[in-house]
């Protein structure tokens, strides 16, 4: 058994352009480009480079092989160059392992390819996969990620019609922002009087390659406001001082002239 006997014949398992549940994860390093919002998974790839459709959606049962296959043939960047050294370990591996390879890669969209060095062995890549497994449990448990989860399900009990892809979507931001970036979007969140809109616009977004780009754009101008706001509370808690002032000292020159 080959790549070849992986090539999907037409069209049908293809994800159709303008299909809504069509989201990019290419702002994630090295991390598959395709994700589907409606059945939460990251895609696979035909050679044609187009985003194929997972088995949910297709109606049928899932066939591993194939399926990781179709993810390893996504792979992009330096990852790529490993493709076919990856597919084949991936063919060797017993069927537990390429569920465990599969469903990992359907969650995370992990580009796992064989540690530099090391022969290419079935073995090799497992150990890939389970050191990639604990590289994003290490990164999703840190006590970084528990405040930001922490921060989703406040808002998403004060918005409860906000979609589970909106919370993923936000989470995955916040795991390549700098840490200027993840302050201003954990104080977005937490502030009532700009979470809805900020909620709002954010839903307006394309899911495309420029979507972390457009996400900073959106945070700065909320800081911007922000930092407005508060600039003209204080000057306003100044003027309403110097007025309690000036009312104190008016009241302290008439009871003089008395």
């Amino acid at each position: 058994m080959t790549d070849s006997d992986f090539v999907f014949k037409d069209g049908a398992f293809e994800c159709p352009k303008e299909c809504p549940f069509l989201g990019q994860r290419t702002f994630l390093p090295d991390t598959l480009p395709f994700y589907c919002n409606k059945y939460e998974t990251f895609l696979g790839q035909s050679r044609i480079d187009c985003p194929l459709k997972c088995a949910r959606c297709r109606g049928v049962k899932r066939d591993l092989v194939q399926e990781g296959m179709a993810f390893i043939s996504a792979y992009t960047g330096e990852k790529a160059k490993m493709i076919l050294e990856t597919q084949q370990m991936f063919l060797k591996m017993s069927p537990t392992y390429q569920r465990l390879f599969v469903d990992f890669v359907a969650k995370t969209g992990t580009q796992i390819t064989l540690s530099e060095g090391k022969q290419a062995t079935p073995e090799a890549l497992l150990d890939a996969v389970l050191l990639a497994w604990k590289q994003r449990s290490d990164v999703v448990g840190s006590p970084e990620s528990r405040e930001f989860k922490t921060v989703l399900d406040q808002v998403s009990s004060d918005f409860p019609l906000m979609a589970r892809e909106t919370q993923t979507l936000l989470m995955n931001l916040f795991m390549v922002m700098d840490n200027s970036e993840k302050e201003m979007l954990k104080h977005v969140l937490q502030n009532a009087r700009q979470v809805e809109s900020f909620l709002e616009n954010f839903s307006k977004q394309p899911q495309d390659r420029d979507l972390l780009r457009n996400m900073r754009a959106l945070l700065y101008d909320y800081d911007r406001h922000e930092k407005a706001y508060q600039q003209e509370v204080q000057r306003q808690q100044i003027r309403e001082a110097q007025l309690r002032d000036l009312r104190m000292q008016q009241m302290r020159d008439k009871e003089y002239q008395r």
